[in-house]
């Protein structure tokens, strides 16, 4: 990696270029070299002070704090002199291109990072902080830890000023990458009569179920994910195809008449457990439903369902 580019340097830190330019004018974290042209160029050694510095951040540490213990324990002992009084100089970042840090009073170190990145826009960040959660703590306690109080924090932000959408839209998509790549990371299960769950008719909004599907991952228990906005009759044919022993739809806003249809799902095969979750489900007739009151309630209900599936189920979807 000897030899870097800032655009090198940012694509591999999943920031922007001109975050690597602060870090470098700000705190000190410069490139070591320069091209024939007076470019920077960045070597091993100072790439692996950027990552350092971008991985305390994003957990939560103030970036001038970051980057002076960066400096303080990784630098070489000829760097220390130069870039020691730079980061000591440094003001705190306040903002970025996301706009104000979004709020979490209360929260941890680990929180605080997070929305930070999210902030900034900085989607390797966000991926990155919380795959590695997933890996350290498992799904539930990631969701319910980390990721809820951010989603929650950005909601609270859009509804409040009518601005920021854009960071809802990227951690949609960072928290997408990042539970997929730790399903990834896990042992492989078998396909025999696996669970569906799924996003009612109008839901947009299935980051739970991710959340859902990644800790049943853990549990070596199949889930077809069917993604939002799933039409009943579609939902009832793959549980009837998959012979499923059970099947979750997620609902965050009232709509009776998906609740008139969930008799339709139950009719799919005479063994179908049907559970609902979300709180669009409050209030409503659940029929032969059975409302579960939290992601961990959903994931006990569907994991003891698929554990007394009837003898000689077989995945028929091949």
């Amino acid at each position: 990696m000897a030899g870097m580019s800032v655009g090198e340097v940012a694509g591999r830190l999943g920031v922007a270029p001109s975050t690597v330019r602060m870090w470098g004018t700000r705190y000190g974290l410069t490139a070591s070299a320069r091209s024939a042209g007076g470019h920077r160029r960045y070597s091993a050694e100072d790439f692996e002070l950027m990552q350092r510095m971008q991985q305390s951040v994003v957990t939560g540490v103030n970036p001038s704090a970051a980057a002076s213990e960066v400096l303080r324990d990784g630098k070489s002992g000829a760097a220390s002199g130069n870039r020691s009084g730079a980061a000591s100089n440094g003001a705190p970042r306040r903002g970025g291109p996301g706009g104000s840090v979004l709020a979490v009073p209360g929260a941890n170190r680990e929180v605080r990072g997070l929305a930070r990145a999210a902030s900034r826009l900085d989607e390797g960040g966000v991926t990155a902080a919380v795959l590695g959660a997933l890996k350290r703590k498992g799904a539930v306690a990631t969701w319910n830890g980390l990721l809820r109080p951010v989603l929650v924090a950005a909601g609270d932000h859009w509804q409040r000023t009518d601005t920021g959408i854009e960071v809802e839209h990227l951690l949609t998509q960072a928290l997408t990458t990042a539970f997929a790549g730790y399903i990834g990371m896990l042992p492989k299960v078998a396909q025999d009569s696996p669970v569906v769950v799924a996003g009612s008719p109008h839901e947009d909004h299935v980051l739970a179920l991710h959340a859902v599907r990644a800790t049943l991952a853990e549990r070596s228990v199949p889930v077809r994910f069917l993604g939002p906005r799933t039409p009943l009759p579609a939902l009832a044919a793959t549980a009837r195809l998959t012979k499923a022993p059970a099947l979750l739809l997620w609902m965050s806003l009232p709509d009776a008449q998906t609740a008139e249809g969930l008799s339709e799902l139950r009719a799919a095969h005479r063994s179908l457990v049907v559970l609902v979750g979300g709180v669009g489900w409050e209030g409503l007739d659940l029929g032969p439903a059975t409302l579960c009151r939290s992601l961990d309630d959903a994931v006990e209900r569907l994991a003891d369902a698929w554990a007394r599936r009837p003898a000689g189920s077989v995945d028929r979807s091949h």
